[in-house]
């Protein structure tokens, strides 16, 4: 099955013909200007990766609404980069560029980020059919039960508005609602556009799966909480689970009027996480044997456990009188790897780097992980089990400045990222933001050692940069 039916009908459709009255068209055409140092001598290659990259986002908003209760709406965008300065190790481990390969060359990307079409057949019943950015979580940095869209950047957690491609029926009612969804897998795309949903197409048949997400969620205002309850079954969405179902639950309450506490978890048995696959990492020779043979380094070796294996993310946020935020969150994953599996891990990824001075590319080889979606400013994947975000944001400082910091923090080795920016509304079409990406490394004792030099590696000193800055310049209209 192919999404360009529904994608025609929607673009195609007279509700979006230039004879259309009263829709609402926006936008913003944005310069992001990145520089990243590498991390050459680290775990992770660093091959794939720019130094230096322009990126150009030219953004379209649409929104008509063509009756009472009926909306069609677009948010579609086109990423043009340029990238240089691409540096590793060679076999005398000097730092030397690199010619990036096809993969990591930048290139153009459009992105249907969301496009939709919701027909109200009454006041309590709704369909809508497209793509779009859907989360029942009440999580600022993370979301334990978002199954269907592309990760956040907890950094910047507005950032991400891609949706998935989606069939939703819902009751909306006055303090209660209902909701049913059906989502098909992209299991094909080219430059940021599918091609093929629900299966694999002739001429790429990995299996003859398919691959979706079924979801139901009740939502209740209970003496003024915010409560959901949500079931998941999915088969091979996402991730490497088949016929799997999972049940999640949110809630979010304000306490004396400023503070506001919320939970969410995910609940289900197994895991789809990776771990080292122990044939691949168990020396130098069997690391060269996984990657001539197209073996994943990483596999999920938990994925038929009976064991129940919840996610849970907590927090609070707090609203100052100046409109000033401050936010604490903890995540909680009982499948995250633990010290000993932190250590195999890293035995894995310092193999794999090794093989570089045999010839080896490791931006070829399979990690058995996702596609990483659209251009993101930082990526960020929990891979062990305790984390806390902390956030602060200071808005109209001279009136037109904001500033803001989040740390990320792994509380296993406590190591974490901070990052701070600084926005200036210069006008109110234009927005000017510099911010900055930088890791920082726990104790010796709790990170996990490299092998071979003994070097302490904590989970944020695998990330392949040892600092990133970045400019941006939003021009809206």
């Amino acid at each position: 099955m192919r999404p360009h039916a529904l994608l025609c009908l929607l673009l195609a459709s007279p509700l979006l013909s230039p004879v259309a009255r009263g829709a609402e068209v926006n936008g913003y055409v944005e310069s992001r200007t990145q520089y990243t140092r590498s991390r050459v001598d680290g775990v992770l290659p660093t091959s794939g990766q720019p130094e230096v990259q322009q990126l150009f986002e030219f953004n379209g908003q649409l929104r008509h609404e063509y009756q009472p209760g009926g909306v069609v709406s677009a948010d579609l965008s086109l990423f043009l980069s340029m990238a240089g300065r691409y540096r590793s190790l060679n076999a005398e481990q000097q730092e030397v560029g690199v010619r990036p390969t096809e993969e990591a060359a930048a290139q153009p990307i459009a992105s249907i980020n969301e496009l939709f079409l919701q027909h109200e057949f009454a006041p309590a019943f709704n369909v809508l059919a497209g793509k779009k950015r859907l989360i029942w979580g009440a999580g600022l940095a993370y979301n334990p039960t978002d199954l269907l869209n592309p990760l956040k950047d907890p950094t910047d957690p507005t950032f991400q508005r891609a949706g998935a491609w989606m069939v939703r029926l819902e009751v909306p009612l006055e303090k209660y609602a209902f909701t049913l969804l059906a989502s098909p897998a992209v299991t094909e795309q080219v430059s940021g556009l599918p091609r093929s949903i629900l299966t694999y197409p002739s001429w790429d048949k990995r299996d003859d799966e398919l691959h979706y997400l079924i979801a139901a969620r009740a939502y209740a205002l209970v003496l003024d909480a915010d409560v959901n309850l949500m079931l998941f079954h999915s088969n091979l969405y996402r991730n490497a689970f088949e016929d799997k179902t999972q049940l999640g639950f949110s809630f979010s309450r304000y306490f004396f009027t400023d503070y506001e506490l919320h939970v969410e978890a995910l609940v289900g048995s197994g895991s789809p996480r990776l771990y080292a696959a122990p044939d691949c990492v168990a020396s130098p020779e069997a690391a060269l044997g996984c990657a001539e043979r197209g073996a994943d380094f990483l596999v999920p070796r938990r994925i038929d456990e009976g064991r129940i294996r919840p996610q849970l993310l907590a927090g609070t946020r707090y609203m100052f009188s100046d409109e000033s935020m401050v936010s604490l969150e903890y995540l909680y994953q009982a499948d995250g790897l633990k010290k000993a599996e932190a250590q195999d891990y890293l035995n894995g990824l310092s193999l794999l780097r090794a093989g570089e001075q045999f010839g080896l590319d490791p931006s070829r080889i399979g990690f058995g992980g996702a596609d990483p979606g659209l251009p993101q400013k930082f990526s960020f994947e929990p891979i062990t089990r305790h984390y806390a975000f902390l956030s602060f944001q200071k808005p109209k400082i001279r009136d037109d400045f904001t500033f803001s910091v989040v740390l990320v923090s792994s509380l296993q080795d406590l190591s974490g990222l901070v990052s701070p920016s600084l926005a200036w509304s210069a006008k109110e079409w234009l927005t000017l933001t510099l911010s900055a990406f930088v890791p920082y490394a726990g104790p010796r004792s709790l990170a996990a050692k490299r092998p071979g030099t003994g070097e302490a590696v904590s989970e944020f000193s695998l990330l392949p940069l040892q600092y990133r800055g970045l400019f941006q310049a939003r021009i809206f209209y």
